[in-house]
């Protein structure tokens, strides 16, 4: 009896501190993305992936917010072509918000995490799900947490380092040329990337691109440093089975006087039998980087690579 009796003893106080170990992380036991049954709650992101419907940067100047006076006096000197963001032999990554959508993305999940490989850049996020922001050392794509409202994935990201290819905005008057810059699959100021995905245009191309319109023009982007502080938050929604959008607002007040709401960018689900394109099934591939430009040739509809030097005088010729 005393056995049994000291058994429920012990049982109890385990549960004792249980429960008080819960109250004091304060308990996050509820909440939509910390348990592995979750993942049957949680809307749809994780079937194949998603390809950006958009350029990878901003192109159209009612985007632009109000400079701080810090930031006007930098973007006044700012020469356009020569200072895009060219890749270092290292081929380092562009970081947020632009590796997002330089081409597909496929979401994972474990309890308390969502993963997404930025297949393009060859690497991945992660987004720690109902925690505390906390602080952690700058790192190319900040320190992200994430939470549900509704159907929404709500993501906030801070410490970011301060190589991060940072658009302050597009530059005005700039009237785009024919033959816009772009890639077969789209490629950041970071490098050309190599691996296996579509053998067309890409599902990540905007048709714009392609077109060779210059509406989503490389040349036409002003880039620059940004503030220690700077913060992004993110709102992910799949708002049909085949169309997530999502939207990026960017918080630095040594860069704008308000903060910077990008446009909604949409994403198609990649899936085999569902794709637009002959060969993509929505799997992720490996994706080696070299370093080099690649830019769309409207007259003979075909890509090449430039090294940074020829990618200059290839603008020069298109009259940007």
């Amino acid at each position: 009896m005393a056995y049994r009796s000291g058994s429920v003893l012990t049982i109890l106080l385990l549960l004792s501190g249980m429960a008080c170990s819960a109250e004091t992380a304060g308990d996050q036991s509820g909440a939509l993305g910390s348990t592995l049954g979750d993942i049957v709650k949680m809307p749809d992101l994780f079937t194949g992936m998603w390809g950006t419907l958009s350029s990878f940067v901003e192109a159209d100047e009612r985007l632009n917010v109000p400079f701080t006076a810090k930031a006007q006096k930098y973007v006044d000197t700012f020469k356009y072509k020569r200072d895009i963001p060219y890749a270092g032999e290292s081929c380092t990554t562009p970081g947020l918000p632009i590796s997002m959508r330089t081409g597909p993305i496929k979401f994972t999940y474990a309890p308390g995490l969502i993963s997404i490989y930025m297949q393009n850049v060859g690497n991945a996020r992660f987004i720690r799900m109902n925690q505390q922001q906390g602080k952690t050392s700058p790192k190319y794509y900040g320190n992200s947490v994430g939470h549900w409202e509704g159907d929404t994935l709500v993501v906030e990201t801070v410490d970011f380092l301060p190589e991060i290819t940072f658009q302050y905005g597009v530059g005005k008057g700039m009237v785009p040329a024919q033959g816009a810059i772009g890639t077969a699959n789209p490629t950041p100021p970071g490098g050309a990337a190599r691996g296996g995905g579509p053998d067309t245009a890409g599902p990540g191309v905007a048709p714009d691109v392609v077109g060779g319109s210059g509406v989503a023009a490389l040349a036409k982007a002003i880039w620059g440093p940004h503030g220690e502080g700077m913060r992004m938050v993110e709102r992910m929604r799949v708002v049909n089975p085949q169309t997530l959008e999502i939207q990026t607002t960017i918080y630095d007040d040594t860069v704008w006087t308000k903060p910077y709401v990008t446009a909604t960018r949409s994403y198609r689900r990649l899936q085999k039998g569902i794709s637009e394109t002959r060969s993509w099934d929505g799997e992720p591939s490996e994706w080696v980087c070299t370093v080099s430009i690649t830019s769309f040739d409207p007259e003979t509809n075909t890509y090449s690579d430039k090294d940074p030097a020829e990618m200059v005088k290839y603008l020069d010729k298109l009259g940007r």
